[in-house]
């Protein structure tokens, strides 16, 4: 456990349909993925066993691991448009204030075993606007599998850098819908978030350890860690943004029960958090107390030719803000937030598909930690909803073309409908700028080589 979760804080977003894991394991994408990065219940067990099926490096057979190259890459060119131009000077220096074509995302991957029953998926990051590299989203694993009595057992050991990006879901934080979108740079989007969907993504090192008994009961324990500046500054990131660190460990925690019949799947769950939050980072002062406490749910059916899954995930966090409030942070001691999404896909032959989706977020109204909501009606209200549609073409996904077999692409367009945006539908900045000013036309090439 030492080893990895050092592997994460001295290291040399969405887990794809990564060309290395096609290598690795001699299958086209479908076999894990409905639609990349949705996962199969073939996909979940890869990942809970630690990345490594299919994997040559071990034993006598080792020197076979020339032949699989753990190293994959992925760019993400695309077109941003939004109902109603940015502000000139909310516009970042280069780009349009409406109607932007840019490669917002170049990441390159270790993907796949490392040694025996050691395997990874780190993925580091060059991203646009604001030229920056970074380690991304990060995940190293031991697993092993067992027998007690009549179970069957996955157990291991996992080292990752964002709470939720280890679980084989598609329905926490880290890999629910949407599964791509605008730069918020480019596209406002809601202020509001929980602590757990993103607020230390990459700022936090976790080591954890989990189960899961006859291909139904999942349980893991987590405890994360946050970097202090000169980490955050090597990893490529902003130790300003947020400022906040945690105060101790915070515990992470996940259980889930998954029924299989026929080629149907249902999972329900619960997952959470809870951390001391330093508003500055100064451990030694006041600190807030959050706890985030979640429940999700998903059905699958797969067939040869037609898939179906279905997602919900719900998240209420309650904010203790006695550091915050005396440092003008907040305007309460106490505030609570909500954040609900719901989405569906189906899925054509691996490679044609359509989601829908909705999300929900709701809670205190605070004007000093909400100040982005201005409207004379709502003011510092967090209040945010609307619908997000995505139609996709994975070409490749049943096996990539004969010059480079384990190419793929997930070539599409999505639009996000918003009926209320930081607490109003109409003026919710106070400078008369609408909801569905910001309702977002996204055309992406996802490409994964």
């Amino acid at each position: 456990m030492l080893l990895a979760g050092a592997a994460v804080v001295l290291p040399p977003q969405p887990v794809s349909a990564l060309p290395s894991f096609a290598r690795q394991t001699g299958q086209p994408c479908s076999t894990c993925h409905t639609a990349f990065p949705q996962l199969t219940p073939f996909g979940r067990r890869f990942k809970l066993e630690g990345y490594t099926a299919g994997g040559t490096r071990c034993g006598p057979s080792a020197m076979e691991a020339e032949l699989q190259i753990p190293i994959a890459g992925m760019s993400v060119p695309n077109f941003t448009h939004i109902n109603k131009a940015l502000d000139p000077a909310d516009t970042p220096k280069g780009f349009n204030s409406n109607d932007n074509t840019f490669v917002e995302q170049t990441s390159v991957f270790y993907g796949g075993q490392i040694y025996c029953n050691f395997g990874a998926f780190i993925q580091g990051t060059y991203e646009r606007p604001g030229s920056s590299y970074f380690l991304d989203n990060t995940d190293i694993r031991y697993a092993n599998t067992t027998k007690l009595g009549e179970m069957d057992l996955v157990y291991g050991v996992t080292a990752n850098n964002n709470p939720t990006v280890q679980d084989p879901w598609n329905t926490t934080p880290a890999w629910s819908f949407p599964f791509i979108g605008a730069s918020d740079v480019l596209a406002p989007t809601p202020a509001a978030g929980t602590m757990i969907e993103g607020t230390f993504s990459g700022r936090v090192a976790g080591t954890g350890a989990y189960i899961f008994a006859n291909d139904k009961f999942y349980l893991e324990g987590t405890a994360y860690g946050t970097f202090d500046t000169k980490t955050l500054e090597a990893l490529g990131l902003d130790p300003a943004d947020p400022a906040s660190r945690f105060a101790g460990l915070a515990p992470y925690w996940r259980a889930a029960y998954e029924a299989d019949w026929g080629y149907s799947s249902l999972m329900l769950g619960t997952f959470g958090m809870y951390a001391n939050i330093a508003p500055l980072g100064n451990q030694s002062g006041p600190i807030d107390h959050v706890t985030d406490v979640g429940f999700d749910a998903q059905y699958q059916y797969i067939r040869d030719v037609h898939a179906f899954t279905a997602r919900f995930g719900y998240i209420f966090e309650n904010e203790n803000l006695n550091g915050s409030q005396p440092l003008g942070l907040s305007a309460h001691s106490n505030d609570d937030l909500q954040s609900l999404k719901i989405s569906g896909s189906y899925v054509y032959n691996g490679t044609v598909s359509l989601t829908a989706g909705y999300f929900d977020i709701r809670g205190s109204a605070d004007p000093i930690l909400y100040a982005e909501s201005l409207s004379p009606s709502a003011l510092g209200s967090p209040n945010s909803n609307g619908w997000v549609f995505d139609l996709a073409w994975i070409p490749w996904s049943n096996g990539g073309p004969s010059i480079y077999p384990w190419f793929n692409a997930r070539l599409g367009v999505s639009y996000t409908l918003y009926d209320q945006f930081d607490g109003a539908s109409s003026n919710y900045n106070g400078a008369f700028r609408n909801a569905s000013d910001n309702n977002t036309a996204f055309v992406y090439a996802w490409l994964a080589f």
